[in-house]
């Protein structure tokens, strides 16, 4: 029940974090400024103060990073016990054949 709670709400992050960045304000230009002129001020991290949706992307990231350890300790292969083979093995639903030696032919 926990793990499907945690799933709904790491859907809803990252929904969350695809609306909040695509509404972002481009920067001045992107790369091609930082190549000419201008690129001095980006930089050294000349900017003005972070927007709301800058601290808000934040926030959604580290929501969306801490969600996606927690999941991946939940599914973790520590959890399991063993293969499906070892499985039906063990049942009884599988007969595997006995395991030979090799023969070696200097001993004959």
């Amino acid at each position: 029940m926990l793990y499907k709670i945690l799933v709904v709400i790491y859907l809803v992050t990252v929904i969350l974090m695809v609306v909040v960045i695509l509404l972002q304000e481009p920067k001045e230009g992107g790369l091609s400024t930082g190549i000419g002129g201008a690129g001095v001020e980006n930089i050294l991290g000349v900017r003005g103060a972070p927007t709301f949706f800058t601290k808000l992307t934040a926030a959604l990231g580290a929501i969306f990073l801490t969600l996606s350890l927690i999941l991946s300790l939940l599914h973790s292969p520590s959890q399991r016990t063993g293969s499906v083979i070892e499985k039906e093995v063990k049942k009884g639903g599988i007969q595997l054949p006995p395991i030979q030696a090799p023969q070696n032919p200097q001993n004959q």
